[in-house]
């Protein structure tokens, strides 16, 4: 998956490794790797682990909605799926805007994970 800006310039990618027993996913700005994004084993909600910087995303019970936090226990960013559209629709709150572009990139794995599980 490929995010560009509104001038048409690719910003990141977000790229699935397959053939992997869990979910993993590898993000690149500018063609450079900065990071992975791989889902946790756990019985309840969902979590993932975000290696760039030491976040981790952790999911409500259903699966719709995510808290991702640093290593200090601070809220980067909340996400939430709306639903009763006709499409996959997230809102993206995050506190900074210099993660903006990091934060969507998770919530394209997310995302990308769901759709290959047929959710």
């Amino acid at each position: 998956l490929k995010i560009f800006d509104n001038c048409g310039n690719e910003q990141g990618t977000v790229q699935e490794r397959i053939f992997r027993l869990l979910p993993h996913f590898d993000l690149y700005a500018a063609d450079q790797k900065i990071g992975s994004v791989q889902k946790r084993f756990t019985f309840f909600s969902p979590v993932y682990d975000i290696d760039f910087n030491g976040w981790q995303a952790k999911g409500s019970f259903t699966g719709w909605n995510y808290s991702i936090i640093d290593r200090h226990g601070e809220i980067i960013a909340e996400i939430r799926k709306e639903l009763f559209h006709l499409s996959d629709t997230y809102v993206i709150d995050v506190k900074n805007d210099e993660d903006s572009l990091y934060c969507l990139m998770f919530v394209l794995a997310i995302d990308a994970e769901k759709c290959s599980q047929g959710n």
